[in-house]
C-alpha cells in the first residue's frame, strides 16, 4: 500500500466540492494558508511533452456521466472565487495554451448516449468518465492506454502500480494518476457526545492503533438512549449509534477489515476469497451490532428522522473526506476517523475507496491529442490543483485543528479498493456478496453460510463471464498448453 503523499490509487469521480461553511480561522490567516499550497513548476520534474506541440486548436472533449457538478474538480471552463474552481481553471487553460487545443466537457452524458455514439463511430469525447467498468470494457467502449503517445507510465504523476492492479486482461483501461481524485470512506462522529458521555477520545484511539470495530461498538453502545422510553429507540429524540443515509454504507466494513471479496489465483485472474474464518468472525461482529436495539438505523426506514446525526442524535456516521465541507454548520463539534480494524493486531487502517472509473473512449481517432492532453493534466496537477484541494481545502478549511489534519492524513494513506466490487459491485450474480456486510449491520442476520451458499455461484459465472467477454475482445489471458506431436 503505497504511501498517499506519493500515490493516488484509483480514478474518480467525486461529487461537486461545495465552497459552503465558515473557514476556521481568520481571513488573513485562511488567504496564507491557501496560498501556501502553490509550488513552483520549476522545483519538480519537468514533462517530456516536446515544446512544438501544437493540434491547431483541435477538440478534446470530455463526457462525464454523473451529472451536473461531476466536472469541477476536473475541468473548467470558467474561473470563480472558490480556490479549487480557480485552480482546476488554470490547469485547463494552461494545458490548452500548451497543446494548442481547446477543452471542453458535457456533464449529461448518458451510458445510452455514448453506446450509440460508439456504434456510429462518432468520435464525440475522447475522455471518459463513467460509471459501469464491467459493461465498458467488455463491450469494448475503452482505448488501450497502453498504445497511448506521450504518455510516460513510469512518471511520478501515474500510478502504475495501481493501474496494475485494476488490468484483469492484457491491456491497460483505467487511468490513475495526479489528474484524478480519490474519495475514502470514512467514519465522521460527533465529538461533543463524546465528551458528554466520558467515553474514550477516538482520535487517541487511532494514533495508538486501537480504533478497532470492537471499539466502534464500545462507543456507539455507550450513547444509545430511548429517551422517552417507549422501547422503540428510533424516535425524534432518541439517541443512537451509528446512522446511515442507505445500506449500501455498511459494504466498507469488511475491507477496513483486511477482508476482500476477490484476489489473484496462480494465473493472475480474479477469485471469490471471501469464504474465510475472518469474514464469518466480521459477519458475526456486525451482526451483535445490528441486533442492537438503538445501535444502527437507516434514513429510508418510515419510523427514522431524516438526519440523525445533522441533528445532534447519533454518534457515527459513514462519510468521506469532503463531507466535512457539508457539516462545518452543525451545532456540535464533529470529527474524522478512519475505518475501524479489525483488530489491534491489524497493521494497518484500510479505507475503502468509492471511485468511479476513468477511461478513454474507443472510438479516439486522434491518440496523439489524447496521449498529450492526458500527461500534461497529470503533471500539472502537482503544480496547483493537488495541493490546494488536499492541503487547503481538506486539511485546513474543513479541519478545525491539527488533529483533524492528522486523521485525514491517514485516511488518505490507509486508501484500498476491492477490484470485484469495481468490475462487479452491480452486475447480477455478484452484487449481492458485494452488499453482503449490509446484512447484519442493518438486517441483523446471522446466517452467512446460507447467504455466501446462495450467492457464490452466481458470482463465480459472472467473473467467469467477464473473462470470457474481455476473450474475444483480447485473446485469453491464459493460453491453453499444446502437445508437440
Amino acid at each position: 500500500m503505497k504511501k498517499f503523499s506519493i500515490y493516488l490509487l484509483i480514478a474518480a469521480m467525486l461529487t461537486q466540492l461545495a465552497a459552503c461553511g465558515t473557514p476556521t480561522g481568520n481571513d488573513e490567516t485562511q488567504k496564507q494558508d491557501e496560498s501556501a499550497a502553490e509550488t513552483t513548476e520549476t522545483t519538480r520534474i519537468w514533462h517530456q511533452l516536446p515544446e512544438e506541440l501544437d493540434f491547431g486548436g483541435e477538440t478534446f472533449n470530455a463526457a462525464f456521466f454523473g451529472g451536473e457538478g461531476t466536472n469541477k474538480n476536473y475541468l473548467l471552463d470558467e474561473s470563480s472565487s472558490d480556490n479549487m474552481e480557480a485552480a482546476v481553471y488554470r490547469r485547463t487553460k494552461k494545458t490548452e495554451d500548451f497543446l494548442g487545443t481547446k477543452i471542453t466537457y458535457s456533464t449529461s452524458v448518458t451510458a445510452d448516449d455514448y453506446t450509440m455514439l460508439y456504434k456510429s463511430g462518432d468520435d464525440l469525447y475522447q475522455l471518459l468518465f463513467y460509471p459501469d467498468a464491467y459493461s465498458f470494457t467488455t463491450e469494448g467502449y475503452l482505448y488501450n492506454l497502453d498504445t497511448l503517445p506521450y504518455v510516460d507510465f513510469s512518471a511520478e504523476w501515474w500510478n502504475a502500480e495501481q493501474m496494475d492492479a485494476l488490468r484483469l486482461g492484457k491491456y491497460h483501461y483505467f487511468i490513475v494518476n495526479d489528474f484524478t481524485i480519490t474519495s475514502p470512506s470514512a467514519m465522521l462522529f460527533n465529538r461533543d457526545m463524546i465528551t458528554d458521555n466520558n467515553l474514550e477520545d477516538p482520535y487517541e484511539l487511532v494514533l495508538s492503533g486501537k480504533w478497532t470495530l470492537d471499539k466502534f461498538a464500545e462507543l456507539g453502545k455507550g450513547v444509545i438512549n430511548d429517551m422517552n422510553g417507549d422501547g422503540d429507540y428510533y424516535g425524534v429524540d432518541d439517541i443512537n449509534s451509528f446512522f446511515a443515509y442507505g445500506i449500501h454504507d455498511a459494504i466498507p466494513f469488511f475491507a477496513a477489515g483486511g477482508q476482500f471479496q476477490t484476489g489473484r489465483d496462480e494465473y493472475g485472474m480474479l477469485e471469490l476469497v471471501l469464504n474465510s474464518e475472518k469474514t464469518l468472525a466480521l459477519y458475526d461482529m456486525l451482526s451483535v451490532l445490528g441486533n442492537t436495539p438503538g445501535f444502527s438505523h437507516l434514513s429510508y426506514n418510515h419510523n427514522v428522522k431524516d438526519d440523525g446525526f445533522a441533528t445532534g442524535t447519533a454518534l457515527f456516521r459513514m462519510g468521506r473526506p469532503e463531507t466535512m465541507a457539508t457539516v462545518t454548520e452543525y451545532d456540535f463539534n464533529t470529527g474524522i476517523l478512519p475505518m475501524p480494524k479489525y483488530n489491534e493486531e491489524q497493521e494497518e487502517y484500510m479505507c475503502y475507496d468509492w471511485s468511479s472509473q476513468t477511461g478513454v473512449s474507443g472510438t479516439t481517432k486522434n491518440p496523439e491529442l489524447v496521449g498529450a492532453v492526458l500527461e500534461f493534466l497529470a503533471w500539472d496537477s502537482k503544480n496547483e490543483v493537488f495541493p490546494t484541494y488536499y492541503d487547503v481545502l481538506l486539511k485546513t478549511r474543513y479541519s478545525s485543528d491539527m488533529e483533524t489534519r492528522e486523521m485525514m492524513n491517514i485516511i488518505f494513506d490507509s486508501l484500498v479498493f476491492e477490484v470485484g466490487g469495481v468490475y462487479f459491485g452491480m452486475q447480477p450474480g455478484f452484487c449481492e456478496l458485494w452488499y453482503l456486510p449490509c446484512n447484519p449491520l442493518f438486517l441483523g442476520s446471522d446466517h452467512f453460510a446460507a447467504s455466501y451458499r446462495a450467492y457464490k455461484n452466481p458470482a463465480k459465472n459472472t467473473i467467469n463471464s467477464y473473462y470470457e467477454a474481455l476473450a474475444k475482445i483480447e485473446g485469453p489471458l491464459v493460453e491453453e498448453e499444446t502437445t508437440a506431436e
